[in-house]
C-alpha cells in the first residue's frame, strides 16, 4: 500500500516505559517471544491493570471484548472500576507486579488519560504494549508520570 514500517533500535523515546523500570523488569515486560493476545470481556465499570505499570477502564459503553498486546509474562488482573484505586494502593508492589515492593517508593504515580472511541481502536501505552476497544465507548488509560498514552487507528 506504498507505506514502510522501519525499525530502529537504539533510540531513545523519552515517554517508554523502559525509563521507569529496574533491569529485572524491563526483561519481563519486553517479548521474548511471539506475543499472545489476551482477550477480557468487560462490562462498563471494570479495569484492567497491566501488572503494576498501567490501568486500562472501561468507563461507559456495551459489553465488549478488548484484546491486550503486551509480553506473555505480565501479569493482568481484572477488577471493579470503582474500587481499582483502593486496590492499586494496595497491591501494587505485591499482586500487581512490577514494579516490585522495593521499588514502588520510587515509581511515578499513575496519571490518567481519557478518551472518547467512535470506532475500533487501539490504546497504546509507550513501551509497553496495547489494548484494542473494538467498539464506540468511553475508556481512560494510565501510566506513570512521564509515559505516553495514546489512542490509534487499529493495526489488527
Amino acid at each position: 500500500d506504498g507505506q514502510f514500517l522501519i525499525d530502529t533500535p537504539g533510540i531513545i523515546h523519552r515517554h517508554q516505559m523502559a525509563h521507569y523500570l529496574g533491569k529485572k523488569d524491563l526483561m519481563l515486560v519486553s517479548p521474548k517471544k511471539e506475543i499472545k493476545p489476551k482477550v477480557y470481556q468487560l462490562n462498563e465499570g471494570q479495569t484492567l491493570f497491566l501488572g503494576g505499570l498501567a490501568r486500562f477502564d472501561f468507563i461507559k459503553g456495551a459489553k465488549q471484548g478488548f484484546i491486550t498486546y503486551v509480553s506473555n509474562d505480565l501479569n493482568i488482573h481484572r477488577t471493579k472500576l470503582e474500587t481499582a484505586t483502593e486496590f492499586y494502593n494496595k497491591h501494587a508492589g505485591g499482586l500487581l507486579q512490577p514494579p516490585r515492593e522495593n521499588e514502588i517508593e520510587e515509581f511515578p504515580e499513575l496519571v490518567r488519560f481519557e478518551f472518547s472511541v467512535k470506532e475500533k481502536t487501539d490504546l497504546v501505552f509507550a513501551g509497553l504494549g496495547w489494548v484494542t476497544i473494538p467498539e464506540a465507548g468511553i475508556v481512560a488509560g494510565w501510566a506513570p508520570k512521564g509515559v505516553d498514552v495514546i489512542q490509534r487507528k487499529s493495526l489488527i
